[in-house]
């Protein structure tokens, strides 16, 4: 366990590090307030696009895809199986209303792109990490067609399939037919280095928004909130204990097991603090959710992962 903890050790405090840097430019008021929206533009709109094009480009083939449709299909299934717990879980904090469908949509998408492809990225390399972004294609689907309409209740006239036309969807789409293609064969050079510097910045970025959005609130209020503790246990403990043993008995390989591990065992995503200021809605129980999960995930993550590795006999 030791071994598994110093391995996932410099991953984490180099993701750490950067959301105590963006922590400090918003309480020291080095950036404008205005910085976070401007972040998370950045970062949905460019650079996890690029990020995404740059891993489907080089690593998407048709054996790929055909090998890994079993995969795709659990990730597909586990996700019913939270969003069909979120509805009689999520009546624990509130019964009705705008502040229930946040609750349910943190039971549902935690920080699987955010954090998850970070240390996917960072522990097991590029090729990993375009599997990983494959198996979760289903929870990115889901998230844009039924999680953010949870969050945006307001949104008069906007289709949910109108959400599949972000940019990381696409990008998506657009990289594997590129990959399919053989692109990466004549892929001009300068290409294939903006890319790869979307790749590089997508985690520093990422985590400095985090860092950024927690600033501006009161740590007290936050670290106080019970609710947000009750929410993070269910989701962060409670979930991954309930479905790692039905992936295993899908007949999972522990790639795929790591991948569901990784997935859901994740901090809050931060698209109930993103999201909810845009339409006049209160960011701060999603705040409390991100801060704490965060804290929460530097132990339980690396506890869930040795367990894992020691039940599979490869650590």
């Amino acid at each position: 366990m030791f071994d598994v903890f110093r391995n996932l050790l410099n991953p984490l405090l180099y993701i750490f590090l950067f959301i105590a840097i963006g922590f400090a430019l918003r309480r020291l008021r080095l950036l404008p307030d205005n910085a976070a929206a401007v972040l998370s533009r950045l970062e949905s709109d460019f650079i996890i696009p690029g990020m995404v094009l740059n891993s489907f480009i080089h690593h998407c083939t048709v054996a790929s895809i055909r090998s890994f449709s079993g995969p795709i299909l659990l990730c597909f299934g586990l996700q019913i199986v939270i969003i069909l717990l979120s509805g009689p879980l999520s009546k624990l904090f509130v019964k009705e209303g705008y502040y229930r469908n946040l609750y349910r949509y943190q039971l549902i998408y935690v920080s699987w792109g955010f954090m998850g492809y970070a240390l996917v990225q960072s522990l097991f390399g590029a090729e990993t990490l375009y599997y990983f972004i494959l198996f979760a294609l289903p929870m990115n689907v889901g998230c844009y067609v039924y999680g953010v309409p949870l969050l945006t209740p307001h949104r008069e006239g906007v289709s949910a399939l109108k959400n599949l036309f972000s940019p990381s969807l696409m990008a998506t789409l657009a990289g594997a037919v590129l990959g399919l293609a053989g692109f990466a064969e004549v892929m001009p050079k300068f290409l294939d280095d903006t890319l790869s510097a979307c790749a590089n910045m997508f985690s520093p970025v990422a985590m400095l928004l985090t860092g950024f959005t927690i600033g501006g609130f009161v740590l007290k209020e936050m670290f106080t909130d019970r609710k947000a503790w009750l929410l993070c246990l269910i989701r962060m403990v409670l979930m991954p204990l309930l479905l790692l043993p039905i992936a295993y008995l899908a007949g999972a390989n522990e790639q795929v097991l790591t991948f569901v591990l990784f997935m859901h065992a994740m901090p809050m995503g931060l698209f109930t603090v993103i999201y909810p200021p845009r339409y006049g809605m209160d960011a701060k129980p999603g705040a409390s959710m991100v801060l704490v999960s965060y804290l929460l995930c530097s132990v339980t993550l690396p506890v869930f992962y040795a367990l894992l590795l020691k039940v599979l006999g490869t650590g």
